[in-house]
């Protein structure tokens, strides 16, 4: 482990100055994000932030008891209700200035009797999730505990912003194991994904999901690494910390487990020194699985209950048997694919094109703003053209694709094993309860692809005009996420009608 570590800290002194400032670059516009946002318009804000407060306050989990009390929508402390119901921006309804209800709300939080902090079921839908993250929160709580909730709140989501810097940095470090001697292509992907608007977007609020594209981007570094270097027992080690800081932060992250058994596999079997990858298989196992299931263990002894799976991984209900199956594999295949003839309908619209594409283009608030219809076309022209490059740098590089199959093959597990659990789970929630679930940030795990896709569009260019269109390409991210931004703007502070 301490060669591991040493080697790791020589890989970080050789990195380029782009990975820094790509970084930087991503936590500035994460926190433009965090500005711009209305306080508890980033998606289940009041969960996250409640969760967090919770245990900043009283050092405990939130309380499963189903008589614990509830407040409405928000089963918060009164500060959070205070916000709730006061703020100009309610989550429901026009969005509107009032100096007489800022004054109101400023006069409720600062100079009223003192409201009360915590109450025990304040973390509402995230209080199954693990804890890692909103330990982690109550850092710059503390650090704010002086202050009025909504400085406190502004507190939790600056410090969210430097998970978006992780996010970029490890997408780096991924790109430089994924395609070695292409430095400007490491950069343009990175950069791509430093200007991403929903990354931006959800990493400037309170909300768990920020720390998982971290490191979901990490074991994909960790994941290229081990096939360029093996898998020993040192980067088995290495893998699965990062897996099992996943799974202490959401349990979505179990839908990397299969893509990362296809790797692990694949590893082992073309290993000459196969004993020494068996062991780091077995270390990867123990070193990730051993505290997730500590946390459930405790979890169950805390609460009486096991602690609930999070965004995404559940078990759809087997009560319809035959039917029900049938209705699931269908459900699955329209979520991703045109519905075949002989299906019956599962939505109200192509979920690929409405969920997953504009959903990644851009969907704010509580997803009811984004890009008029035609913005959406016109990115989507501009993707079938990196769509186009990208196929050609491949197709010109077949030859190392083919001795590269197997990882390859184990990106795409991890990408289908991660949509697979949120459809699953969006599958019993509809089931249940009539309502859609997917949304296209649950794949954001795996976001560092989107960085090599756009790494392989401008290798796809050729070394002649590879430079050019990597500008090209970064002056529209850029673009994209100023004109995301200045959406927002207009949504919330401009007082248009949408």
């Amino acid at each position: 482990m301490r060669r591991q570590a040493a080697a790791v800290r020589a890989e970080l002194e050789r990195l380029p100055r782009a990975i820094w400032v790509l970084a930087l670059v991503a936590v500035i516009n994460a926190l433009c994000w965090a500005a711009l946002t209305p306080a508890f318009w980033v998606p289940d804000e009041p969960a996250h932030a409640g969760y967090a407060q919770r245990i900043a306050e009283t050092g405990a989990l939130p309380d499963l008891d189903a008589t614990a009390p509830k407040i409405g929508l928000v089963a918060g402390s009164q500060e959070q209700r205070t916000v709730y119901d006061a703020l100009p921006f309610g989550v429901e309804g026009q969005p509107s200035w009032s100096e007489t209800k800022d004054r109101t709300l400023d006069s409720q939080l600062t100079d009223g009797p003192p409201l009360n902090r915590t109450r025990p079921r304040q973390a509402l839908n995230a209080t199954g999730n693990p804890p890692l993250y909103y330990l982690l929160q109550a850092i710059p709580y503390r650090a704010a505990y002086g202050a009025g909730y909504l400085d406190r709140l502004m507190a939790m989501r600056a410090f969210s912003t430097l998970f978006a810097g992780l996010t970029v940095f490890f997408g780096f470090l991924f790109l430089r194991q994924l395609l070695p001697g292409r430095p400007w292509a490491w950069t343009v992907g990175s950069a791509a994904l430093a200007f991403q608007p929903m990354l931006g977007f959800m990493s400037g609020g309170v909300n768990n999901d920020g720390l998982l594209y971290a490191l979901g981007a990490a074991l994909l570094w960790g994941v290229a690494r081990a096939f360029r270097r093996g898998l020993t027992p040192s980067t088995g080690a290495l893998i699965g910390v990062v897996l099992a800081l996943g799974l202490l932060t959401k349990s979505t992250m179990i839908g990397l487990v299969p893509g990362l058994t296809v790797a692990v596999v694949a590893l082992v079997l073309r290993d000459r020194d196969r004993r020494s990858a068996l062991k780091g298989a077995l270390t990867l196992a123990f070193v990730s699985g051993a505290p997730f299931a500590a946390w459930l263990v405790l979890r169950a002894r805390i609460t009486g209950e096991s602690a609930a799976p999070a965004g995404g991984v559940v078990s759809a209900s087997a009560a319809g048997g035959l039917e029900g199956l049938r209705g699931m594999v269908s459900y699955l295949w329209q979520a991703a694919l045109p519905r075949l003839p002989f299906m019956e309908d599962q939505f109200p619209y192509f979920a690929p094109w409405f969920v997953y594409f504009q959903g990644f283009i851009g969907r704010f608030g509580w997803f009811q703003f984004g890009f008029s219809t035609l913005w959406y076309w016109i990115a989507l022209g501009v993707f079938a053209a990196l769509a186009v490059l990208a196929a050609r740098a491949l197709l010109a590089h077949r030859a190392a694709l083919r001795a590269r199959w197997p990882e390859a093959a184990t990106y795409l597990a991890l990408l289908a094993g991660l949509f697979l659990s949120v459809e699953v789970a969006a599958f019993g929630y509809k089931d249940s309860t009539g309502i859609f679930f997917e949304q296209a940030r649950y794949l954001f795990p795996v976001l560092a692809l989107y960085g090599a896709f756009v790494a392989l569009a401008v290798i796809g260019c050729g070394r002649r005009w590879e430079k050019a269109a990597g500008v090209t390409v970064a002056i529209l991210a850029v673009g994209h996420s100023l004109f995301s931004q200045l959406l927002t703007i207009d949504r919330f502070y401009l007082g248009a009608p949408y």
